[in-house]
Order: C-alpha cells, then structure tokens, then sequence
C-alpha cells in the first residue's frame, strides 16, 4: 500500500486515547509513506501537555489507589494526559523519513477543553465517578467506537439525531471543520503535489446532514477515506 503509486491522498480516521495507537498507526505511516502528515491535534494542546502533563500524571497517582488505576476509565485519563499518541507516532515517523508534520487542530477549542482539566476532571469525586462505572478496557472502548462508526458510514449522510446532535452542535462543528479546513489547504498550497495523509477523529471522516465535516470538504482532491483499525 503506497501513496505515492496508489493515491496523493488519505485522510485515517482514528479513535483517540488508543492504547494500541503508536503500534497501529506507526507501520501505517511507513506504508503510506506520505511527504505531508497533517494532525487533529492543537499547538496549544501539545503546548499544555509539555508544560503540564507530569504534574497531572503525578496528582492522578496522588487521588487514585493504587489497586484502582487500571480501571479502565483511568487507564483513558492517563492516556488523556499524555501527549496524544497521533503526535508520538508522527514525530517518529517524521524522524525517519524527513517528512513534515503540520497540526491542523483549533488551539482556542483545546484551551477551553483543558481549561478544566485540573479543577474538574481530576478532582477525587469526579474520579469516584469515574471509577463506578463498569470498568471497560480502553482497547474495547476503542473497538466499540470504530465498530459504531462503521455502522454509521451505511446511513450516510447521517442524521444528527444518530449522534445525538443538535442545532448548536452542527454550528460549532461546521465552524470548526471550515477552521481546519483552512489550515490544512495552507500546508498543502506550499507544498503541492506531495502525498499527503491527514490523522484524525473518525467521526470527522463521515458525512452528516447539515453539516460539512472535513472529509466531505476535501472531495475536489478525491482523498481516500479508512478507520485506522482497518488497514
């Protein structure tokens, strides 16, 4: 499966928090071997992670038991807390072959998102929350939200009420996708003609009434379209 012979463009949709990410996405990269890797991930969110993240990783161990941390909800905070493994794959791919990785995420969306990270999420009620929940791995999680997009992809284009969106929702996220869209039509106006692949969520990859996500909006570039979990 190459790029270069088989198509100039890919965009994988992905499933964040994946605790199989780097070892699914990694191989992936080097069969592609696309020049241009654009991510759903934020400078402000890479940024945040850098400055932050050990602290955080450290007052999670501080709250939670130690006989309770591979609960699956907390296995996904600390994968949370890391720095997304869309970028750790991305980097050692970009080390390799020299290619260029562009991140395409909204930095205002992340700051307000992780705004709350320390003062809401990990709070020791907010993870007592978490750890009544019936503890599903993350690998599962994961397997389910792939499965129930595949789903999806057969009711396309898909009403909103499938995804329990409503009107503001398709507003911010036809705001949103136009943001993204911009910043990856810059990267790609500097460097034409390479072979391209964009790495994101994978609900951004399907086609939902009343609002244009991102793969829809690349349909002039004929870009092919998978869930990671599947190649």
């Amino acid at each position: 499966m190459d790029c270069q012979r088989e198509t100039q463009a890919w965009m994988i949709g992905v499933v964040h928090r994946d605790p199989d990410g780097v070892a699914r996405l990694l191989p992936l990269l080097r069969r592609l071997s696309p020049a241009l890797i654009t991510l759903e991930v934020s400078p402000y969110s890479v940024e945040y992670r850098q400055r932050h993240s050990e602290y955080l990783l450290r007052r999670l161990d501080e709250i939670v038991p130690p006989d309770q941390r591979d609960h699956g909800e907390m296995q996904s905070v600390r994968e949370m807390l890391q720095m997304p493994y869309e970028l750790r794959a991305a980097e050692l791919y970009a080390a390799e072959s020299g290619a260029t990785v562009e991140l395409v995420g909204d930095s205002d969306e992340s700051r307000e998102l992780l705004a709350s990270v320390e003062f809401e999420l990990l709070t020791p009620d907010n993870l007592a929350a978490l750890l009544a929940r019936p503890d599903f791995s993350p690998k599962e999680s994961v397997r389910r939200l792939y499965e129930r997009c595949r789903r999806l992809l057969a009711s396309e284009p898909i009403p909103p009420a499938l995804l329990g969106a409503g009107a503001d929702w398709l507003s911010r996220a036809e705001a949103r996708e136009a943001g993204v869209e911009r910043r990856i039509r810059s990267a790609l106006a500097s460097r034409p003609h390479q072979c391209w692949a964009h790495i994101g969520g994978v609900l951004h990859l399907l086609r939902i009434r009343g609002a244009r996500l991102l793969w829809e909006r690349f349909s002039d570039l004929h870009v092919r379209r998978a869930f990671l979990d599947e190649l």
